[in-house]
């Protein structure tokens, strides 16, 4: 019984330091670390930032509230009531990211977030691998009212609600391009650094597509936040 209460009271001592420690600030918790807490997308991610996304997928509302917070610039779209697949709810759109984009989009609230954590990582992928940071990424569009692969039958892909983005290459700082048809897959700092890319994708976006999936994404990476995990 002396050994139990001598373990009850450690513990409680233990927990009454923690709670002293937080109260009066001497423990600082990182932020992104506490599931419960507020996000912030200008910190590192912290333990599951796919989980985290998926979160804010789930409330718009609250993933608008998480992006205000943040130092992108956007504006928030209409909403567009999904009809027949497609629509659009809880849309931005772009206009400064930390990495410039070829064109304007809009995307779902939270497929934006998860790209707001990305682009860090991309750009840390480009100077370890090619020696020069990230000046713009091409992509080929978010939204657009379509079957998966634009075929005439089927399910509708995550691009009908803009919940998805596919991304072609990138352009350096140093003006060196960056293509997924050309680069993937040959064994050059190019071909190392799409491969990076296409798996760091994986920690933000449920679905995650190039091409070792199929012919279709022989020229792409495809990104989307539905149901479906995949990572190919």
């Amino acid at each position: 019984m002396r050994a139990l209460a001598f373990v009850l009271n450690a513990i409680l001592a233990l927990g009454l330091l923690v709670w002293l420690g937080l109260h009066f600030a001497w423990i600082r918790i990182p932020p992104n670390i506490l599931p419960w807490a507020a996000l912030n997308l200008d910190a590192p991610p912290g333990w599951s930032p796919r989980l985290r996304i998926n979160s804010l997928s789930m409330d718009g509302p609250q993933c608008l509230m998480t992006l205000a917070r943040s130092q992108l610039l956007y504006t928030p779209v209409d909403e567009r009531p999904v009809k027949d697949g497609c629509g659009l709810e809880s849309g931005v759109k772009i206009e400064r990211s930390q990495i410039p984009y070829n064109q304007v989009f809009e995307a779902r609230c939270a497929v934006v977030a998860g790209l707001y954590w990305y682009e860090r990582d991309l750009e840390a992928l480009a100077r370890a691998h090619l020696g020069a940071g990230i000046a713009r990424i091409d992509h080929w569009g978010t939204y657009a009212c379509r079957n998966i692969n634009a075929r005439k039958e089927g399910r509708r892909s995550q691009h009908a609600t803009a919940n998805a983005i596919d991304i072609a290459g990138f352009v350096l700082s140093d003006g060196t391009t960056v293509q997924v048809l050309r680069d993937w897959g040959t064994d050059t700092p190019k071909g190392r650094f799409l491969a990076e890319a296409h798996r760091g994708a994986c920690r933000y976006f449920n679905a995650v597509l190039g091409p070792n999936y199929n012919a279709e994404h022989r020229n792409h990476f495809h990104f989307d936040l539905g149901r479906a995990r995949i990572c190919r």
